[in-house]
C-alpha cells in the first residue's frame, strides 16, 4: 500500500522515498522533513536509530534514501547560494 507523496519525488526504493518534504515511507506512516535530516557526520538523531529498530524496516533501503536526501539537499543548497548574474 502506497499514499501520494509529496513531489516531486527524487527516488524511490522499496519502502521509502525522497521527496519535495524529505524522507517519506511509501505506506504513508513515516516521514522526516530535511529539516530533520542530520548531514554526514553528524550525530545519528534518535529517529533514524527508532526507525531501523522498528519491526519491518528494510534498513538498506532506508541508508539509501537517507543518502539520495544528504544529495538533495547539498545540490539545493548549492543552487540557492549561486549569485545570480
Amino acid at each position: 500500500m502506497s499514499h501520494g507523496l509529496t513531489e516531486p519525488v527524487h527516488w524511490q526504493g522499496r519502502q521509502w522515498a525522497v521527496t519535495g518534504y524529505g524522507i517519506e515511507a511509501l505506506d504513508g506512516m513515516y516521514h522526516v522533513p530535511f529539516a530533520d535530516i542530520p548531514d554526514t557526520g553528524a550525530a545519528r538523531p534518535d529517529w533514524l536509530d527508532a526507525l531501523f529498530r522498528r519491526y519491518g524496516t528494510d534498513g538498506d533501503d532506508l541508508s539509501a534514501a537517507l543518502r539520495v536526501a544528504r544529495m538533495v539537499r547539498t545540490e539545493a543548497n548549492a543552487t540557492a547560494s549561486k549569485p545570480v548574474s
